[in-house]
């Protein structure tokens, strides 16, 4: 995790527009992809990898029909929100990610090619 990637990083996350959210889409907060760049970070935070969860607490989820929450998730808010990864900002602003409590970007809307391309260029980093 060299400094220079981590630039890169936090410009793309800049062209990301900002939400102004309620604080109610923690049911929403699951297991997400993420870039080994955004676990590596999230590990440095918290020592563990939010994103990854275990097939015997995917069995006791499913089991309750519920879907695995994010490991970041603690007391409904996230732990890692300064630093959380590019789909987690992308939820509420981009079409296709519209937030169920009505939250909308501050600026425009992403539309999905433009949500796709950053994803793509995450990928690059």
């Amino acid at each position: 995790m060299n400094k220079k990637s981590i630039q890169k990083l936090e410009a793309l996350y800049k062209r990301i527009p900002e939400i102004e959210c309620k604080g109610l889409c923690h049911q929403s907060c699951s297991i997400v992809p993420a870039e080994d760049l955004e676990i590596k970070r999230a590990r440095k935070k918290i020592s563990f990898n939010p994103f990854r969860v275990s097939n015997k607490d995917v069995e006791k989820t499913k089991a309750k029909g519920e879907i695995p929450s994010c490991g970041a998730l603690k007391n409904k808010r996230c732990t890692i929100y300064s630093i959380r990864p590019a789909i987690c900002r992308l939820y509420g602003v981009a079409e296709g990610l519209e937030c169920p409590f009505g939250c909308k970007p501050k600026e425009k809307e992403l539309s999905r090619q433009e949500a796709y391309a950053l994803i793509r260029e995450l990928r690059d980093i």
